[in-house]
């Protein structure tokens, strides 16, 4: 059985951060608690070696403490997060009779809940991790189902499949399935601080027996709510770093009414979202509608590689000069001008000027967006027609803006210069932040806005000050122009999963 997660895969060069977690709590079968995550710096030098561990500490509160909607609610399991260097937000949970500790990520990419196992002898990662024995365990089924869990192309995990108790703050989760993980194939696992994963997506299509662990409490009642919801204080300096809610909300976390939308697809916590606004302007991107996947494991906003490349270019980031981009617009800018007038088929300008090919070496391909109602997809990974179907919708949207053609090319061959690293990093001028524009997402035919402080990280490295922008550029074969949201965006919008109505609310945070 083999398990394929994407979670990890488009955030492999992303990891700022590791982190660290203690806690201890009374245990009952219902209830609440509040577990603070600790995290730890990662100098950027080190992120490329460590962006696996990306994904992933603590106080109690008195019940008296909670707010009147979550006391509502005393089967609410509450998670108090702290943050500590602004970086990754995990937990510790128990497994077995009596419990065995684990740090682990709560993970909103994946169902699938995954420990080291005591007969994981071969592997670094797991010398250094809290590994689960079942020997010791009075509450241990044995189930036994070889799986194997690929994260992208450079990590993978083999295991099987177990039953146990599980301790999430103070409910005990009965007779739970997770993965026994008896080999890593991954140096960057070695170095996390971080043990397992605890999944909170949606069961695999593929009707794989892992159910997440949000399921497994329901059926056995221990929520009231068939929801939970995640804050995120992404300021090191609270003593705080959030909060999440099993079956419930905390209102002392968020103003206003939560925005809430439909969840487009069955595997994943994705929803559709609209416009784009650089400023007060349209990108001209998602006017058609565009997926967005929420990650809870991930610290970034990523988005398709065309819409970040002219994010760069309009915060004034770092980038580094693509040859293809500049082959394109130089050799046939003003063709798919001209072609566009006319009408032709985006889709299949590209290949009509010999970018990419339908039949050969090259396939088709288009990047990201929508046209007249259909989602444009990703078949090929060659540079110059990847690039070439990139400009094509460039100029296309600074058509659609009234822009000239002159205007059209003069923009897209800067956009040549704001290409992503190939680390994806995009440093911007520390000084120049209160200058930057506001970006715009719509969700819910409603604004969500993030200011440059918002969407910027400021890090001190080799005692300099260096300032980054939060969006990364991702290409997602298997969801075409899709957006991430990770913590970030949670950080700025209290973020609501409602797995009862199958739908995603929003509401600005308070800290």
């Amino acid at each position: 059985m083999i398990l394929k997660e994407m979670s990890l895969k488009h955030l492999i060069n992303v990891l700022y951060f590791l982190a660290f977690i203690t806690c201890c709590f009374p245990l009952t079968t219902t209830g609440y608690v509040k577990i603070s995550l600790q995290k730890l710096y990662l100098h950027h030098g080190t992120t490329n070696a460590a962006s696996v561990a990306r994904k992933f500490g603590t106080n109690h509160r008195n019940h008296k403490e909670f707010s009147p909607d979550v006391a509502d609610h005393p089967s609410a399991d509450i998670i108090n997060l702290q943050n500590y260097m602004n970086a990754q937000f995990y937990a510790e949970i128990g497994i077995g009779t009596p419990p065995q500790k684990f740090a682990v990520v709560f993970d909103t990419s994946t169902p699938v809940l995954w420990v080291p196992s005591s007969k994981c002898s071969s592997s670094e990662a797991c010398h250094r991790h809290s590994k689960y024995n079942s020997d010791t365990s009075r509450s241990h089924a044995e189930i036994g189902t070889p799986c194997e869990i690929i994260y992208g192309t450079t990590v993978t995990l083999d295991g099987f499949l177990s039953q146990d108790n599980i301790e999430v703050g103070r409910i005990l989760v009965k007779n739970s399935v997770f993965v026994e993980v008896t080999k890593v194939e991954s140096p960057v696992l070695a170095t996390a601080k971080f043990d397992g994963v605890v999944g909170l997506g949606f069961q695999d299509a593929s009707g794989v027996n892992v159910t997440p662990i949000w399921h497994t409490m329901v059926e056995q009642g221990l929520l009231s709510r068939k929801l939970f919801s995640m804050h995120f204080n992404t300021d090191p300096k609270a003593e705080s770093g959030g909060e999440m809610v099993f079956g419930g909300v905390d209102p002392r976390h968020f103003k206003g009414e939560h925005t809430y939308v439909p969840v487009t697809n069955k595997n994943l916590w994705q929803i559709d979202i609209g416009e784009f606004l650089i400023g007060d302007h349209s990108s001209g991107y998602c006017l058609e509608g565009c997926p967005a996947i929420l990650d809870s494991g991930s610290p970034l906003l990523s988005g398709p590689t065309a819409v970040v490349v002219e994010i760069n270019h309009a915060i004034g980031a770092n980038g580094i000069v693509s040859k293809e981009c500049k082959q394109v617009v130089y050799q046939s800018g003003e063709l798919i001008w001209d072609l566009l007038a006319k009408r032709v088929n985006p889709d299949k300008i590209c290949s009509q000027i010999s970018m990419c090919f339908i039949h050969g070496d090259h396939l088709l391909r288009t990047v990201q967006g929508k046209d007249g109602g259909r989602q444009l997809v990703t078949v090929s990974d060659d540079l110059l027609c990847d690039t070439c179907q990139m400009t094509v919708v460039w100029i296309q949207n600074q058509m659609k803006l009234g822009n000239s053609k002159k205007q059209t090319l003069n923009y897209v061959s800067k956009l040549c210069s704001r290409f992503p690293t190939p680390s994806g990093d995009a440093i911007v001028d520390c000084d120049h932040i209160q200058h930057m524009p506001n970006l715009t997402l719509t969700i819910g035919n409603k604004p969500f806005t993030f200011t440059p402080v918002q969407y910027t990280r400021v890090v001190k490295e080799s005692n300099k000050t260096i300032c980054r922008s939060q969006f990364y550029a991702v290409d997602l074969a298997s969801s075409p122009g899709a957006w991430i949201f990770g913590n970030i965006f949670m950080a700025v919008y209290h973020t609501v999963f409602d797995f009862g109505d199958l739908r995603v609310g929003f509401a600005e945070a308070l800290h």
